[in-house]
């Protein structure tokens, strides 16, 4: 299996232009801003083609700019919208936009009194199979409550409170994701690099609304002195995790205790991630924080992935000193599907993807089977 893997992925390379795997989406990004327009890219500012009335302030987008204030990115698999977190000071920061545009389609409905509380009130976001979405809050102290709020819908007249304690953690809600739906949603949070081996806190809900939560630390084969998933997290399955501060990515177990069962050798800057499997192929898709590089690689043997493809629609990027930003995989049809990255100050991104037909990979030998389990189809 790894000799075929190894063989499609330098067939793929070695096509160059004659196959692309990963292409700008074209549609996204419709705005005045320098490079070009439908660039595949919302650049920080950018006044986009849709947007709603109100959000730009002097021709300058209010909610997606330079100043360390965008982390949290979702998508939202019931509309094909992504949910933008925004501490910007112009208010209702929880915004939706157009999956296909990225125009700016109004915000979630906060209600009153409801969303308090947090070193960031809001920071982070996740969305699970059946449209919920959720956004956490960021705790710096061991002492201070990590908070989720729940939206079953972009049209909720306000959240609920999904999660409302300590978590276990020194620091809660640099890293976030959510898997699954209903009574079998599953989150993940993580954050601090002051502690001598990883940890993180799995949440997990009996009604599909309220959430407990199991604090996992001191985790053997993660990295001393440092945490090896800070600043990203995202799901495999159910009870396997994929985490990362920047340099080896831990993909661990913890449907009993934690277990690290790989790792994945990345780059210094490589954090803000997202898994799926499409096309029968296990991918990572991850971003470099420094330089808004996107690369998806295949997975199927975690200690040595192979990279597929890259991709980079920024035009020389506003550094992002805290290494924070989501990775989401959007709509996966077959050996197809959309990809979104944020890296903070750098704007959103939006790719295309495919894969060869699958008469290619049988020639190669390049089945479904992989080391890691199926996310989604």
């Amino acid at each position: 299996m790894r000799t075929s893997v190894l063989a499609f992925s330098a067939i793929v390379l070695a096509a160059g232009s004659a196959y692309a795997a990963l292409s700008p989406l074209t549609t996204f990004g419709a705005g005045n801003a320098f490079p070009v327009l439908n660039d595949g890219w919302r650049s920080p500012g950018e006044v986009i083609t849709g947007d709603t009335a109100g959000t730009a302030t002097a021709g300058v987008y209010n909610y997606l700019g330079t100043a360390s204030l965008e982390r949290g990115l979702a998508y939202n698999p019931a509309t094909g919208n992504l949910i933008l977190v925004s501490r910007s000071g112009a208010g209702n920061g929880i915004r939706i936009l157009d999956g296909q545009t990225g125009a700016d389609k109004g915000a979630l409905n906060q209600g009153s009194g409801i969303i308090t509380g947090g070193t960031f009130v809001t920071n982070m976001a996740g969305a699970g199979d059946d449209g919920a979405i959720y956004v956490g809050n960021l705790s710096t102290s061991a002492a201070a409550n990590f908070k989720v709020y729940r939206w079953g819908s972009e049209t909720d007249a306000a959240p609920t409170v999904a999660y409302n304690a300590l978590s276990g953690l020194a620091r809660t809600g640099d890293s976030f994701d959510a898997f699954g739906s209903g009574a079998n949603t599953k989150m993940a949070a993580s954050g601090s690099n002051v502690v001598t081996t990883g940890n993180f806190a799995a949440f997990s809900t009996a009604d599909g609304t309220t959430y407990a939560s199991t604090a996992y630390t001191s985790i053997a084969g993660t990295t001393a002195t440092s945490n090896d998933y800070r600043l990203a997290l995202t799901f495999v399955d159910s009870d396997t995790l994929i985490g990362a501060q920047g340099g080896p990515a831990r993909v661990t177990d913890f449907a009993a205790t934690a277990t690290v069962t790989g790792s994945i050798p990345l780059g210094a800057a490589q954090r803000g991630m997202d898994y799926a499997v499409i096309g029968g192929i296990p991918l990572l898709a991850v971003i470099d924080s420094n330089s808004g590089l996107l690369q998806i690689f295949n997975i199927t043997d975690p200690a040595a992935p192979v990279l597929f493809d890259q991709g980079n629609n920024t035009f020389a990027p506003t550094g992002n000193a805290n290494g924070t930003g989501q990775v989401r995989w959007g709509t996966i049809n077959g050996s197809s599907a959309t990809l979104y990255a944020m890296s903070t100050n750098q704007g959103i991104q939006a790719f295309s993807f495919a894969i060869p037909e699958p008469s290619c990979l049988s020639l190669l030998g390049l089945g479904a089977a992989g080391l890691l389990r199926r996310r989604r189809a």
